[in-house]
């Protein structure tokens, strides 16, 4: 009987260890495909976030793709997706260490997918997931961000040879007419709201609409005054300057409006301060400050009630002129004298301290007609001119366009000379405001 139980025992046991056996070699396999599924949601989810990217860095993205409307079921639009995905170009598949994935954003859905292959797109046994993201607007209030090389508020004249190097980001934008008679190269887009005519010759990225039925956007008011708080050296009608606001040592001086503060100089016209030099005044231009100096001066200047003229070229590429220039003017539109920024040297300019990247704001309008190396914001209340070469890195090119004084020396903007700037990423300044951004409204799978 004992040996009986024994061997009775030594067959249940061999049977357990079989049943083991079976159970581990098949759950053995169920697992291997459980870590290839969550290995490629992994993929897909990468491309999702790589799409979100392409979104924020290129305004508009899309895949060029049209998806149709009302299917009839999940496993529909999914197929279409997918269709979608396997015909884009081998070029667009990106690889990671466990498959590839390739993003589709249609150009009539406010989503973008992301559509993950384990091991890749190719494999016959491949493993697919697709992710989504819905997209909604929403306004973001704080500073304004200067996200345009060149953004007038009124008709832009391009008749020169500007090249703009702004990514796939828009490069040159009107909120009115956009009229190319010259021959503009953009690595990025051209566009305006309220048409357009080339005339000329234009290079546009390839992603690009024709200009001309775009949506506004938002330009800050030119309000040189709301500015005057960064202002060290007030330059006052009749030649005195008198410390500013932000005077390193007297700034306490000041009160609660230009021109107010504990006078520097009284007589500029005789000796110059810091390079500036009062010439005298006009009905049109009201108080003149000519800066004639090669020395670097750095600081930010308040040009009250008058107009400023840069005639030399102070600063190298090495070493640049650290400067902010802010010039107001007299009165209100139509009827503005004085606040004009008159560009006919070379200087080579960085904006001045904790100024948020603002390098010059006109009253009334701003000419060009130098080469000077810039970075940073120059912005007009009225217009800009540019006739000479200029060149900017990281810099942008702001007319607000408000109105156009009766009593001044230009009328449109027009870039006419061989304009150059760069400006790949939003430029910050230290005007307020609020922006429409897509923003992740929701996340799925198909």
């Amino acid at each position: 009987m004992a040996l009986a139980a024994v061997m009775f025992l030594g067959l249940a046991v061999m049977m357990l260890t079989s049943v083991i056996a079976v159970r581990a070699f098949r759950q053995s396999g169920n697992t291997a495909m459980d870590a290839t599924w969550e290995a490629t949601l992994n993929v897909a989810e990468s491309g999702l976030d790589d799409g979100l990217v392409r979104m924020h860095d290129q305004p508009g993205y899309t895949t060029g793709e049209s998806m149709p409307e009302g299917f009839e079921s999940q496993e529909d639009a999914r197929a279409w997706v997918l269709a979608a995905a396997d015909a884009r170009p081998e070029a667009e598949l990106v690889a990671t260490s466990d498959g590839e994935y390739v993003v589709v954003r249609p150009v009539n859905t406010a989503a973008v997918f992301s559509i993950g292959y384990v091991p890749s797109r190719s494999d016959p046994g491949r493993r697919v997931r697709i992710v989504h993201a819905m997209m909604d607007d929403a306004v973001v209030s704080g500073g304004w961000f200067a996200r345009y090389a060149v953004l007038t508020g009124g008709v832009l004249g391009m008749s020169g040879n500007p090249t703009i190097i702004s990514g796939a980001a828009v490069g040159i934008h009107s909120n009115d007419f956009l009229d190319i008679r010259g021959s503009v190269f953009v690595d990025g887009c051209l566009s305006a709201s309220n048409g357009s005519r080339v005339i000329g010759s234009m290079n546009q990225d390839a992603g690009c609409g024709t200009p001309g039925e775009q949506a506004p956007v938002e330009i800050p008011a030119v309000d040189v005054r709301s500015f005057w708080e960064f202002s060290e050296y007030d330059l006052c009608p009749g030649g005195a300057v008198k410390a500013g606001p932000a005077h390193p040592t007297q700034g306490n001086t000041a009160a609660n409006a230009p021109c107010t503060g504990a006078t520097l100089i009284a007589h500029a016209d005789v000796v110059p301060f810091r390079g500036w030099s009062y010439t005298g005044s006009s009905v049109s231009l009201e108080a003149i400050w000519r800066h004639g100096s090669l020395g670097l001066f750095d600081g930010v200047y308040y040009v009250y009630r008058g107009s400023a003229e840069m005639a030399a070229s102070p600063g190298t590429i090495t070493d640049p002129w650290e400067v902010t220039l802010l010039v107001e003017g007299v009165g209100s539109c139509p009827g503005i004298t004085g606040g004009d920024i008159d560009i006919s040297g070379s200087p080579v300019m960085v904006p001045y301290g904790d100024t948020k990247n603002l390098l010059m704001a006109a009253g009334r309008d701003i000419d060009i007609s130098g080469s000077p190396d810039f970075s940073g914001l120059i912005a007009a209340h009225e217009q800009i001119d540019n006739s000479g070469s200029a060149n900017g890195l990281e810099a942008a090119l702001l007319a607000e366009m408000l109105c156009d004084s009766v009593d001044d020396f230009i009328d449109d903007n027009d870039i006419a000379g061989n304009l150059t700037i760069t400006n790949t990423g939003p430029v910050s300044t230290p005007f307020p405001g609020s922006e429409t951004i897509e923003v992740v409204a929701g996340w799925g799978e198909l």
